[in-house]
């Protein structure tokens, strides 16, 4: 039974303290519940007339064993079958069997290393009376068809008083649970108390045939009884022993799972922010290197993942990464340019454009020799190819340009036609959006052209109707871009 019909007496016991003091509420819910008891005890000794009180010792007797030997469950509850010599008590003596056997289990379940607060032990008395009570009002109720001997009759008088017994124990639980802990009281039945009813059915129809042996037969009849409880006490504690010793394993093993994973989760982590510091110290030094375009690479990177989230690039993917990874290391393979063309200010010759444009082969091969950097070296290696195919070094088309390599043409572009140079000043960024514009489907992807239409909208027009964009265009030109964004007429 529980504790609280002393069959889930732990989980009365521990959900009722919580972690906090009762609140005003509980304490008053446990002050009812105890003075009921405490007046159920008082009528039982009231009622006392024609009791056999040596029928009603032994029960107690067992009940006292059923408590000292209820078994722990894996978490905060325990099991006993003392309900089965409670409910017994309650058909051979009325109120006067559970006067004697709730209190004296009450004490032996209360008693050792881990004594229950005395207000918990207070509230599981009161609640296994008030349930004793109204089994007893039940069966007294359905007169001669209630008494023992009227079988097979009085399994149904005795089924309803065990269900009684049992929504009224569990109820009261229940109550101070969702007091203690300001959960929903129904919530807290269906998880704690639904699944038991049937349990405490069979057990009250056990304490039927218990008393029903000893009107037949006496003591011996009892004694007769005690094995099929005892049994089950038994197989119980040995499921428990070996199914415990399972859950506890299973937990341990769950436990350091949590943590290793914890553990190669910050790995990785720290792992990767040293990968990107990397990159990007390797990234600066060759900016540092081509001086006229100083933070490029990182503006260019941080252009190229505002498209990609604008065309639905997952932020947590592998793709993503490497889409940063590639946008960051685009121009690695300048290392193998000579200073003397890398810094020139002047036009390229055509033997100096074949050196320059050999770098995007050379970053191929600098990157594809770092195993985690594969799919980086990809978007490395066709950083400057053209959706018509007349890009370098392979003329791939469409498609056949990784999404990476065609989104960073964009953001490249545009950075590189915003940015000062020393041959040309930085065009405004209206006119860079028209060139885009201009030479999708040929150069640029159109798919990624709107993507970037999408950013540029957010990151460099005004709102509509709020003035003047920058660059101070020709109106025409301006009314073009603006309606190729989407925005419509300016006006």
């Amino acid at each position: 039974m529980s504790r609280a019909t002393s069959d889930t007496s732990g989980v009365a016991a521990t959900a009722l303290a919580g972690e906090r003091p009762p609140s005003q509420r509980l304490w008053l819910l446990i002050a009812a519940v105890t003075l009921a008891g405490l007046a159920l005890v008082a009528l039982g000794v009231w009622d006392s007339d024609g009791v056999d009180w040596r029928a009603v010792m032994f029960l107690a007797v067992l009940a006292i064993a059923a408590e000292r030997l209820d078994l722990d469950l894996y978490v905060d509850s325990r099991v006993s079958v003392a309900f089965v010599p409670i409910f017994a008590s309650v058909v051979l003596a009325g109120f006067s069997g559970p006067a004697l056997v709730v209190p004296l289990a009450i004490l032996a379940s209360s008693v050792g290393t881990q004594r229950p607060p005395l207000y918990k032990t207070a509230f599981n008395f009161g609640a296994l009376m008030i349930a004793a009570a109204t089994s007893v009002l039940i069966l007294r109720s359905l007169g001669s068809a209630s008494q023992p001997g009227a079988w097979p009759v009085v399994i149904g008088p005795a089924l309803l008083a065990a269900a009684a017994n049992h929504v009224v124990n569990s109820g009261l639980i229940v109550a101070a649970i969702s007091l203690s802990s300001d959960a929903r009281f129904i919530s807290v039945w269906r998880e704690r108390f639904l699944w038991l009813w049937p349990h405490d059915l069979v057990l009250g129809v056990l304490g039927l045939a218990i008393a029903t042996a000893y009107t037949a037969m006496g003591l011996w009849g009892l004694a007769v009884f005690l094995v099929p409880p005892a049994m089950m006490q038994l197989s119980i504690k040995q499921y428990l022993d070996r199914t415990t010793k399972g859950v506890l394993e299973l937990r341990q093993a769950h436990d350091q799972l949590k943590e290793a994973h914890a553990q190669v989760t910050n790995a990785m982590g720290s792992l990767q922010r040293a990968y990107d510091g990397t990159l990007r110290a390797l990234v600066a030094a060759l900016d540092a290197r081509d001086s006229e375009t100083g933070g490029h690479s990182e503006r260019v990177a941080e252009l190229s993942m505002a498209i990609a989230a604008d065309m639905g690039v997952d932020r947590k993917s592998a793709e993503w990464r490497h889409m940063q990874w590639g946008a960051l290391l685009h121009d690695v393979g300048k290392i193998a340019v000579p200073d003397e063309i890398l810094r020139k200010p002047a036009k390229l010759s055509e033997h100096e454009w074949e050196t320059m444009r050999a770098h995007s082969s050379a970053g191929y091969q600098i990157v594809r020799g770092v195993e985690f950097l594969e799919e980086t070296a990809e978007i490395v290696y066709a950083h400057h190819e053209r959706v018509d195919g007349a890009g370098y070094p392979r003329g791939l088309r469409g498609e056949e340009i990784p999404l990476g390599s065609r989104i960073f043409a964009v953001a490249d572009a545009f950075d590189a036609m915003t940015s000062d140079r020393p041959y040309r000043s930085a065009l405004p960024s209206e006119e860079a959006l028209a060139e885009l514009i201009r030479n999708s489907g040929s150069q640029f992807d159109p798919a990624v052209v709107n993507a970037f239409i999408g950013v540029y909208q957010k990151r460099f027009l005004q709102r509509r109707g709020s003035g003047r964009s920058e660059g101070g265009l020709d109106p025409a030109l301006k009314k073009a871009i603006l309606e190729a964004a989407g925005l419509g007429d300016p006006q």
